[in-house]
């Protein structure tokens, strides 16, 4: 489970990440045929895009609708219940949100496989891992928040009478349960392209990366 602050870079970096992974596959593919090169980038795209639509996105979701606060890291109420009726127009950010998670995904897989032609594979890797690094420090930049649960308005007034994530039993299992929905995908989808460019370099006659889409039929 993600918060608002990394979502939309982790599916970038997710997108970048399969075309990293793979790029002896797409190299491979490019000397082959353009098309097979086609048959590669539509396989990596799907995969990019239901890891950040079937995955990533709804766990983003059902963290903001049961802790939206925290979700947001404290820094806006405009997700918490009260907000959503008194302003209907908070609403739309739930889809705004997601809709900006999808494109961050296809985007890194773009911009990915385009590097990766282009020669550019290790400023790729530098690219989504800095991202992640940034994102990340970001978000202990703002501690206590990453460690305490409770409403926006408690937050407020003081962050360090809220309870630790630890202590809340309902939100520590369920953590740990959309942690798992969103990180296993994104580590089976890994596994799968590095799956594939072992068959590559061990001369297989099996076509291009035909691993299955978790979540998907190929």
């Amino acid at each position: 489970m993600a918060v608002v602050l990394t979502d939309i870079q982790i599916a970038f970096a997710a997108g970048a990440l399969f075309a990293d992974a793979g790029a002896p596959v797409i190299e491979a593919a490019r000397q082959r045929s353009e098309a097979s090169l086609l048959k590669v980038y539509s396989r990596y795209m799907l995969r990019a895009l239901v890891y950040a639509g079937v995955f990533l996105g709804p766990v983003a979701t059902i963290s903001l609708l049961a802790y939206p606060a925290w979700e947001t890291q404290y820094i806006s109420g405009i997700f918490d219940w009260p907000n959503m009726f008194e302003h209907p127009v908070n609403g739309g950010y739930y889809g705004v949100f997601l809709m900006i998670v999808f494109a961050a995904g296809w985007f890194g897989n773009w911009l990915g496989f385009k590097w990766v032609l282009a020669g550019k594979r290790k400023q790729l890797r530098i690219l989504y891992l800095v991202i992640v690094a940034i994102t990340f420090a970001i978000v202990w930049a703002r501690y206590p928040a990453p460690v305490r649960v409770g409403t926006y308005a408690a937050y407020a007034r003081d962050p360090y009478a809220l309870p630790y994530y630890t202590q809340d039993k309902t939100f520590f299992y369920c953590f740990i349960v959309l942690l798992l929905i969103a990180g296993l995908p994104l580590l089976i989808g890994f596994i799968q392209i590095r799956m594939s460019v072992k068959k590559l370099k061990a001369g297989s006659t099996e076509p291009l990366d035909s691993s299955p889409v978790p979540g998907a039929h190929a």
